[in-house]
Parts: C-alpha cells; structure tokens; sequence
C-alpha cells in the first residue's frame, strides 16, 4: 500500500502515529532504565509511595544491600525473570530517592561459586531447581554502618504486593536508632508457648512478633499502679482490673499519654475464663459507652463452609455475630483506615459516646450496618437459629472509635487518688478503643506458612494492618501507613453479600420450619400409635395419608427452594459477567473512541486553517 495513501486519511494515519511511537518507547525503554511509570491501580501498587520517600530521605548512614539474584538459573523460569526486573528497579529507584546513602551491589551467584557462599553466609536460602544441586538464589541482604545486618531471604512472588512494604522496612529498621516503647498491659497470656524441643511455638499472636520490628515492646505486670517511660500504652481484654491498676491506666491518659484499649464482650479464647471486659472508671473518663451485648450484623456476616446441622443442606453458613466491616462501615477520613477494605471481627460489642454534651470529641473508625441486633453467647452457639431468629434494629454500632479532647478524672471523688492525682487532662487526649480483642489473634486474619524455614504471613482480612497503623500513627510514624496501604487487595463484593445474606436468610427459614413441622408430625404420628422400641410402627389409613402429606409438602418445597437460589446464582452471574465486560472493554472501548475523535478533531483544525 502506497504510504502517501494512508497518511492522507486521519484514522490510518493516527493509528500508524501511535504504533511507531510505542514501538519506539518500548525500545528506549529496554535499553535505558528510567525507572518511570504510570500506576493507575487504585491502591498504587506499583509506585513509591510518599512514606517511603520520607523514609529514605531522611537516611543519616550508608546502608549496603546486595540484591542476590541466580538470573542463569532463572532464565527459564518467566515468573522469577519478571519479579526480578521489578525488584532491580524499585532497587535502583531507592538508590535515586535516597542521594546514594543506599549502596547497591546487583550479585548473580553462579551455582557452586564464591557468590554463592556469600549469599548463604548472608543468610540467603536457595531453592533447589536442579538434580546436581543447582539452587536459585533470589534475596536480599542489608547492612548499616554499625554492623546491624536485615535480610529477605527469598522473594516470594505471591507477595508482589508487599514488596515495597518489606523492602522499605528493613530501610527503616537499620537506620532507625531508637525504637519507641510499647507498654502492653494484657489479662490474656500472649507470649508464645515454648516446645518440649526448647524452641518457641508459633502462638496465637504474630502481630506482637511483627510490632517488634518496630517497637520495643514491655510487658507490664497485671496488678501495676504506675505507668510510665512508655510511649505508647496497650490495654487488652482488661477482664479482671483492679482499681489501682485502672486508676494507674486513667492517670497515665490523662498526662497524655496515647493509649489503645481492646475489649471484648465474650472473649472466645477456650482456656481464658474471664470472658468480659470490665475498664468502668476508665470509660467514663473517655466518655464512651461499652455495650456487652455480641453485636451480629445480618449484612457483613463472614461466610464460613461445611456441614452445620442435619436440618439444614447448606454448605455455607453466616456466621451473624462474625462481622466483616467493609465499605462504608470503615471510616476512611481516618489516616490509619485509608486504603483498609476487609477488617473481621469476632463477638463484638458495640460502642458509643456516654454524654452527647461532653467536649471529647467521638469519632467512629469501624461501625456496624443496620442490620444489626443485640444478642448474647448462647444465641450464637446455633447459627441457623440465629438466622431465622434475627431481627434487624436498624440501629448503627460502633466497633471501634477514637477519643480526644479534654478529659476529667473518673476518680475525683474517690479515696483511691494519689499526692500527684491529675483531675483534668493536662493536654488533649488521644484514645482508640475497639469492642473486640479476638481480631488480632492469628486464626482471624491471617495464614501463617513455611517457606525455605521462613514464616510467611498469609492475610485473610485487614486486622494486622489496621493495628499496626494505628500504633504509627499514635507514635508519630505515619509515613509507614502509605507503604502498609497497598498491602489490601480485599475489595469484598459487597452488592453480591447482600444478595446472599437475604436470600439465605429465607432459605434457611423455610427449610428448617418445614423440617420442623415434619419431625412434629412424625412425633405425633408416632404416640398415636403408642409405637414401643422394638416394634413395627403400624399407621392408620388416616395417619398414613397426614403423612404423606407433610412428605409432599417436604418435596414441593424443597424445589422451591432449589429454585430461589437458582435465581440467586442467576443474578450474581450476570452482575459478575457485567462487571467483567466493563473491566475487559473499557479501555479497549476508549482507545477506539480516543482513534475516531482526534483525527476528526485533527481533520477540522485543517479544513478551518485552509479554508482562512
């Protein structure tokens, strides 16, 4: 085809335009690292976010790190290949934000070379790929000028998402001096078990192994009556408190001290007896009102699989009194909840301000919809009766809320006070409070695994992630929340959750009422008969035929039922194939649009010059 042909036509020609200028930058770009993009996800995976270019600005030493990368060995693995090339940039692109205090050294150990030695030595570990003893090394080591070493010792591809997080955080860790202090004032046993081999079991709470990275973490006595030289304090499940000790909790507030309160309504640890929270005086300083009741929401209930009840061919259950607070329910004006989506809890209680005329200021973080209702322990021991049991309030609970302001003493009128009692807050107070102390235990959020003799965090849900920011922001380090946010792909379909919460709602409640009214009539049927162990059961004409009327009833609505959820999976696929044609086409859609509208834009530019 002549060339002079098609670049007298707009759209040929702005096709043409367009391939010869990607062709181009794809060359530029393979030969020269730039290190540029544009991240058009929602949660900037794949940008530097602003907290880690405060934290590498704000380097004071040299930090060495050798990325160890096999790239002979991997040149037949595509997945390592494209995770490295991410990785070498991100790499390089610290170097950039960091003006050089990062020093790196780029190492391709050879199988069975000096290479090699050294990334073991460096605690690398390699994963074998060959027969012979060929091993893929694919880590990172990291040193600062005082001989503190941090590694990764194999990048994961599964956790794309957390790359900067992990690698920024070792930044973090080498060049920060001082770590700030925890106080964690716990009536549960939190430290891991140690096995009959002398070494640490895994526990219950990896968040605490994890906040060590960060914090220097104390653990405070039960029964202690004076807090201080902390900077950050942690209450959980306060189950048996003495005053004393409440006292020294209220007092160490009041001097401004941040604090972070977990309570609970039923703890469901097994082997801990005190169930309920009990921090009276302490609320009433913060002007919140803690509800015992388990609060159970009929909207973000978590979903759990397999077999619930004879009466019931469900293989999914909501579990109403397990919220998972999603959407709207997450306070995103909060720096600490931005770019969380799924946080799951436990048997919550429900929060709320005590005096509507105080001047602390309540803010709600998590709240629950309004399906909502009040129940205690033993409604929830049976999930399909609470289903059919439940009973909307309409009313809104809080599950976790912040407090500051100016705050007075709940003990003033007390003979527990001391010499140095504070009656009024001596600066504005700054408090978070969650209704629920189970959600940081591991079994709720995350999946802990082995890899290459590494422990991997698995996250199920946003809980980690929202304590862990909640503890920076109250310590001062906020520049870590934007690195944490991009760790949440949770975007639950809440549309479709409701339409499941309903419909199984009436599913569950004609199925059980019918199985019901079928066991009483075989109840009856049976004493009619006056029917003994052991004997022939021997109806009647009469009791035959009410018998095989209930059967009839069984069966018509069970077809029923067969069809409501049939219209259910209906309606979830189309909503699904909509939603999946919309992210196909889109763009393609716009790019054709975007090739028909610029060269006519193009096209009348040129006839209006010509014909001035």
């Amino acid at each position: 085809m002549n060339m002079n042909i098609i670049f007298k036509k707009p759209l040929l020609s702005a096709i043409a335009s367009i391939i010869i200028i990607f062709l181009c930058l794809n060359y530029i770009t393979s030969k020269i690292s730039l290190n540029i993009g544009f991240d058009l996800t929602e949660t900037k995976t794949f940008s530097v976010s602003e907290g880690t270019k405060t934290i590498l600005k704000n380097i004071e030493e040299p930090i060495a790190v050798n990325f160890y990368y096999s790239r002979n060995v991997a040149k037949n693995i595509p997945m390592i290949q494209t995770y490295a090339s991410q990785i070498e940039g991100l790499l390089k692109r610290y170097v950039n934000l960091s003006n050089n205090k990062i020093q790196l050294n780029i190492i391709n150990p050879d199988p069975f070379s000096e290479q090699e030695d050294q990334a073991e030595r460096s605690g690398l570990q390699g994963f074998p790929v060959g027969a012979d003893g060929t091993k893929l090394f694919f880590g990172l080591s990291a040193k600062n000028s005082t001989d503190d070493s941090e590694k990764i010792a194999f990048f994961d591809p599964s956790r794309n998402s957390y790359l900067e997080s992990d690698i920024t955080n070792i930044i973090y860790k080498l060049n920060e001096v001082k770590k700030p202090k925890l106080g964690f004032l716990s009536w549960v046993e939190t430290i891991p078990p140690i096995n009959p081999d002398g070494k640490t079991s895994q526990g219950e709470y990896i968040i605490l192994k994890e906040l060590g990275n960060f914090y220097e973490i104390e653990f405070l006595e039960q029964d202690t009556e004076d807090i201080k030289n902390i900077d950050l304090l942690v209450v959980y499940h306060p189950s048996n408190v003495s005053n004393q000790t409440e006292y020294a909790i209220e007092q160490y507030i009041l001097n401004g001290g941040k604090t972070v309160i977990f309570l609970d309504p039923y703890f469901e640890k097994m082997d801990h007896s005190n169930k309920v929270s009990k921090l009276d005086y302490v609320l009433k300083t913060l002007d919140i009102n803690f509800n015992e009741n388990i609060i159970a929401d009929g909207i973000q209930a978590t979903r759990l699989q397999g077999d619930f009840s004879q009466n019931t061919s469900l293989k999914t259950m909501l579990k109403l009194n397990w919220p998972e607070v999603t959407g709207n329910s997450i306070n995103s004006d909060e720096a600490y909840t931005q770019g969380l989506s799924l946080i799951r809890l436990v048997s919550p209680g429900g929060l709320s301000k005590l005096n509507k005329e105080s001047d602390l200021i309540y803010i709600p973080i998590l709240s629950s919809s309004t399906a909502s209702m009040e129940v205690d322990f033993e409604q929830t021991t049976d999930p399909i009766k609470l289903i059919n049991e439940f009973k909307p309030s309409g009313i809104i609970f809080d599950f976790a809320a912040r407090v500051y302001g100016n705050a007075k003493s709940s003990f003033n009128e007390t003979n527990i006070i001391n010499e140095n009692h504070i009656e009024e807050s001596i600066k504005p107070i700054n408090v978070v409070v969650f209704s629920d102390a189970d959600f940081i235990r591991n079994s709720f959020w995350a999946r802990i695994e082995t890899f290459l003799d590494s422990q991997v965090i698995d996250e199920t849900a946003d809980n980690g992630a929202l304590v862990t920011n909640v503890f920076d922001t109250l310590t001062g380090y906020e520049d870590l929340l934007t690195i944490r946010k991009k760790q949440t792909p949770f975007r639950p379909f809440t549309v479709v959750q409701e339409l499941q919460a309903e419909a199984e709602r009436e599913y569950l409640g004609q199925e059980q009422e019918l199985q019901n009214k079928l066991d009483d009539a075989l109840n009856k049927i049976q004493t009619l008969s006056s029917t003994q162990k052991g004997e022939e059961l021997n109806l009647t004409e009469k009791q035959i035929e009410e018998l095989a009327i209930f059967q009839n009833q069984v069966e018509v609505t069970r077809k029923e039922l067969r069809q409501v959820r049939r219209e259910l999976r209906k309606d979830i696929d189309n909503l699904g194939n909509l939603i999946k044609a919309i992210n196909t086409l889109a763009v393609p859609i716009l790019v054709i649009a975007l090739l028909f509208i610029l060269p006519r834009k193009i096209g009348i530019k040129k006839r209006k010059n010509r014909t001035q």
